[in-house]
């Protein structure tokens, strides 16, 4: 019983000598990892999209510019005296969520909502409404900032896109809320 009390403790297999040495060759090398880490992540320019649907066509949108996606609410009440594109309102949480069409803000056509149909919110400290979508696909995540190239030039939507990136072969434009939200025709929803 006493050998027990004079033998040093171990850890994982290995004798500590010096408890003091240890906790300091641990920080060592915890710090060791935590410079490997920020100069991995310094090399790559990560970068993280929502893949969403509008008229049979897929746009990122980035994850920066989105608060959150909702499933489209059961409760909507229609806006009096709007132009065609304002879907309604609903109550989300306790807040007055304006919501628009989309698809009929630039196509003239009103969505038809299905169990894929969403509701992106945006992410904007002086406006709070959000987007009816046809579907939203997943969450993507890219190694590389987008490019300012855009396949898409001289569309109805060109003017809300900021660029393009691909990933296994696949491109897609990046629909850009900040460039809709700047547009007077959007923020003019009255009839």
């Amino acid at each position: 019983m006493i050998d027990n009390l004079t033998k040093p403790p171990t850890l994982k297999g290995a004798t500590i000598q010096n408890p003091i040495q240890l906790l300091r060759d641990i920080d060592q090398q915890i710090q060791q990892g935590i410079t490997r880490v920020s100069k991995q992540a310094s090399h790559t320019d990560a970068w993280s999209a929502i893949d969403f649907k509008m008229a049979q066509v897929n746009y990122l949108v980035p994850i920066k510019e989105v608060l959150e996606v909702l499933l489209v609410p059961s409760q909507i009440t229609v806006v009096p005296k709007s132009k065609a594109w304002v879907y309604g309102m609903s109550n989300l949480r306790g807040e007055l969520l304006p919501i628009f069409d989309l698809k009929c803000f630039f196509f003239g056509q009103i969505s038809n909502t299905n169990s894929r149909s969403r509701i992106l919110v945006i992410n904007h400290l002086d406006l709070y409404f959000g987007l009816l979508i046809d579907e939203v696909s997943c969450l993507k995540h890219f190694q590389e900032q987008p490019k300012q190239d855009l396949q898409q030039e001289g569309s109805l939507l060109s003017n809300y896109l900021s660029g393009s990136i691909g990933q296994k072969e696949v491109s897609w434009d990046i629909f850009s809320l900040q460039k809709l939200i700047s547009d007077p025709r959007f923020l003019n929803a009255a009839k």
